[in-house]
């Protein structure tokens, strides 16, 4: 037979037990909270028929910017040059991107980080947390264009993905008439 204290420890143990389990069993019934597919990044993604590009943003420093994200093909292709124009607030051209001729090969199903592939486009009218609507070419595919957000270099996710700074100035000389004129620019000598 048994005791009422059996009895009592039974009932608590099943109470216990039920009131753990409610939440995990209710969580089950319910809808996901996404029912559209997106991308859980700070870049975008887009594709032509061959080439799928994943998670493309413009890191950006100084007038210059590296462009971060994945690259894969069906097929051995190359990226033969990116293209674009920095967008201003209100979405509209701000300004022409110097254009990127780097070649980057992109071998059959092998995924290519476009971090390490170095390509960089520049314009001093690139800001951070806007846009910028770049063109990529290819060796044998359709070229895509997408709206791509540009992302300050400062941000600590990003850092490493950091332009290279350019070894041409982006500013006209501060002593434009003596070196058009063929004589040899001023130079400074420290003062004792």
């Amino acid at each position: 037979m048994i005791s009422a204290r059996t009895l009592r420890s039974r009932a608590t143990t099943v109470v216990v037990a039920a009131t753990l389990l409610a939440p995990v069993l209710a969580g089950c019934s319910q809808e996901p909270k996404v029912i559209r597919p997106y991308t859980p990044a700070a870049g975008v993604n887009t594709a032509n028929d061959t080439v799928k590009l994943r998670g493309l943003a413009l890191v950006h420093a100084d007038g210059q910017a590296r462009l971060s994200g994945m690259a894969t093909s069906s097929h051995n292709d190359a990226i033969t040059g990116v293209t674009g124009e920095a967008m201003g607030p209100d979405d509209s051209v701000s300004g022409p991107l110097k254009p990127s001729t780097t070649r980057v090969a992109l071998t059959a199903n092998e995924g290519r980080n476009l971090v390490a592939a170095g390509i960089q486009v520049s314009s001093d009218d690139l800001k951070d947390g806007l846009l910028a609507s770049i063109t990529i070419t290819f060796a044998n595919s359709d070229p895509v264009t997408v709206l791509t957000p540009v992302i300050s270099a400062g941000n600590p996710d990003f850092t490493p993905a950091a332009p290279t700074p350019s070894s041409t100035p982006s500013a006209p000389s501060s002593t434009p008439s003596a070196l058009s004129s063929g004589s040899p620019a001023p130079t400074s000598t420290p003062s004792s």
